[in-house]
């Protein structure tokens, strides 16, 4: 078994995942001899796909998964849910490491074998440590730019050699954990945003630290100047936040009024009551809503996904075109790829949806009444009528476990 995961969540950028994972090859090799390279493609259908799933036979180790589910910062997630190894080094795709930063990761864990912190370190600027800026060791708890977290720095993490410190959070260009102390991101997060202190208060929470480790530098790429190619919307961010803090329990201080001077008064009242609106939808209570396309055609998708959007539900919405199974059943060959995927993202409730069901008049009302009592009843598998079945996690397992669980229950709901 490989001592240590490396993994990276991208979107349509092969240049920062080619040179971030050569980059370490050469200036790490000893420490990544038997490593296991995980890519998470978060635009599988992009221009750029091919390329990295190439890499694969190019570079030992390495796998690609796609995920084109939605687009999400935080499908990172992903990586520690697939990583088999002790420890894992999560980093952008666009990210350098300092010599002896991998060595630093390794050895901090191995001389822990039951921690659970959170290992970060300074992120330095591009003059690489010349004396003109210094290092961003971590994150104030402050509004800035739309995002929660202003860089800060402490004199601690100037000198590589010195010994790890405490910090209340840092930027997540770079963070690494035992991999079974991984606490998981809430897969309801969408686009960018609401990560950073999330994460961080997560850990605490089960147990472990927040570490500044000064060995563990990074250079981190923000300069693009063809733009972002990934979405990037005030509302899923604001969204993620009230997330993250319901979640957590936590009092969202100060969004408000840091939006107010974003955007003005009327934009930051809507953009709240909308967020709000879509969170307290009742189907928002589950992990991820699959809606089966089985015709595949766009006619039937807008008029769902109009539905969708009545019911403030259409955000979290996942499209699947399913293939008949050998008996030329669409739901049920669809179920067992939901179950199978739904194990491996560590989802704990599922709605799945049929687009044209769900178009019938009616259907809509019903669906949201049905869901309503889920929230407080005992349930495993419930077929909806036509339009839906909504699948808890004691459903999921691998193939020959969990999966003929969730096909016996729903048949009622296949037909």
């Amino acid at each position: 078994m490989s001592r240590i995961t490396v993994g990276m969540a991208t979107y349509d950028d092969y240049d920062g995942v080619y040179f971030t994972l050569q980059a370490l090859r050469l200036s790490h090799a000893p420490e990544l001899a038997d490593a296991q390279f995980v890519v998470v493609d978060n635009n599988p259908s992009g221009p750029v796909a091919p390329a990295l799933r190439a890499l694969a036979d190019r570079i030992p180790g390495y796998r690609y998964l796609p995920f084109g589910q939605y687009a999400s910062t935080a499908v990172r997630d992903l990586v520690f849910r697939v990583a088999e190894s002790p420890v894992t080094l999560c980093l952008d795709s666009h990210v350098l490491l300092a010599p002896g930063a991998v060595r630093a990761v390794l050895d901090h864990f191995e001389q822990r074998p039951d921690s659970r912190d959170l290992l970060q370190g300074p992120m330095i600027a591009d003059g690489l440590d010349d004396g003109r800026e210094p290092p961003s060791t971590h994150l104030a708890p402050e509004w800035g730019d739309g995002m929660f977290g202003v860089w800060r720095t402490d004199p601690r993490g100037a000198d590589p050699r010195g010994k790890p410190f405490e910090v209340g959070m840092q930027g997540l260009g770079l963070f690494a954990c035992r991999t079974d102390a991984w606490p998981g991101i809430n897969p309801r997060f969408r686009a960018h945003g609401g990560e950073e202190g999330y994460l961080h208060e997560k850990i605490r929470r089960g147990g472990g630290r927040v570490l500044c480790h000064p060995g563990v530098r990074w250079l981190h790429r923000f300069t693009r100047p063809q733009g972002p190619t990934f979405p990037l919307t005030l509302l899923e961010r604001v969204r993620n936040y009230l997330i993250g803090h319901r979640e957590l329990g936590l009092a969202a201080d100060g969004l408000t009024e840091h939006l107010r001077g974003l955007v003005g008064d009327d934009h930051t009242r809507d953009v709240l009551d909308r967020a709000r609106r879509q969170l307290d939808s009742p189907l928002a209570h589950f992990d991820a809503v699959v809606c089966l396309l089985a015709d595949g055609s766009r006619e039937t998708w807008e008029d769902a996904r109009r539905v969708l959007d009545d019911l403030d539900i259409g955000w979290l919405a996942e499209w699947l075109v399913p293939a008949p199974d050998t008996a030329g059943c669409h739901r049920e060959a669809a179920l067992r790829q939901i179950v199978t995927d739904a194990a491996t993202r560590g989802l704990d409730r599922v709605l799945v949806l049929d687009a044209a069901s769900l178009c019938a008049p009616g259907a809509a009302e019903h669906l949201r009444r049905a869901v309503e009592p889920l929230r407080t009843v005992g349930w495993c598998v419930r077929p909806l009528a036509a339009s839906g079945l909504a699948v808890q996690r004691g459903a999921f397992g691998p193939i020959g476990r969990g999966e003929p669980t969730a096909l016996a229950a729903a048949a009622p709901w296949l037909g």
